[in-house]
């Protein structure tokens, strides 16, 4: 090197610290268990207790909401970015109002008794 210069190449390296993607793993691990309650839920609802599911419906609204938060800081933060981004696409498709919004967009059939109901086939006639 020459003398009065400064290795700028050290400095770069030495700036960047690696951050651990635990955060977004957390993420993730929570949307994903989001998910599962959510479909427990189902069972639940489909088995007759509609309180129940309705209470379970709840509280995974708002773990949804946690794992949404908690993946974008992540992607946003470096803490995980692909963790952080599959987290919040995960907890988006598992929070129950957004299946709602999509069952009555796509299929709003499934909602009058699977399409078979004596209303809509004319056999009440």
């Amino acid at each position: 090197m020459q003398r009065n210069t400064v290795d700028v190449r050290q400095q770069a390296q030495a700036g960047r610290k690696k951050r651990s993607p635990a955060v977004g793993k957390i993420a993730l691990g929570l949307a994903v268990v989001s998910a599962a309650v959510d479909a427990s839920a189902f069972a639940v609802f489909m088995g007759g207790d509609t309180d129940f599911a309705f209470g379970i419906c709840f509280v995974v609204v708002f773990l949804t909401l946690i794992a949404a938060v908690l993946g974008f800081v992540a992607a946003v933060g470096s803490f995980g970015r692909w963790y952080g981004a599959v987290g919040v696409v995960v907890a988006f498709f598992a929070n129950p109002v957004i299946l709602i919004v999509l069952l009555v967009i796509v299929a709003p059939e499934l909602l009058t008794d699977m399409g078979g109901s004596a209303a809509t086939d004319g056999a009440g006639l």
